[in-house]
């Protein structure tokens, strides 16, 4: 598979994130108002899980020995809260 394949086969996957995000109701103009609040970390990890994006794949995407997900999960939890329909 070439580079343009892979950039295809990614694309796809994240449009899938995207998609579920918008089921969710969880979009650009979603208001504090209408959702719960959950650790954005937490949140953006179970969406990729949903769609097979482990960190041991991101891992072989971009051949890093290391990709420091967890400690950005924590950091996006300590930080900030997303959120979801009620």
């Amino acid at each position: 598979m070439n580079q343009n394949e892979i950039n295809k086969e990614i694309k796809k996957e994240i449009d899938s994130v995207i998609k579920d995000l918008e089921q969710k109701g969880i979009g650009s103009k979603t208001s504090l108002e209408e959702i719960e609040r959950v650790g954005l970390g937490d949140f953006i990890e179970l969406t990729l899980e949903k769609f097979g994006v482990t960190q041991e794949r991101f891992k072989e995407w971009f051949n890093l020995k290391e990709c420091d997900c967890t400690k950005r999960k924590k950091y996006l939890n300590n930080i900030l809260s997303w959120v979801k329909n009620k």
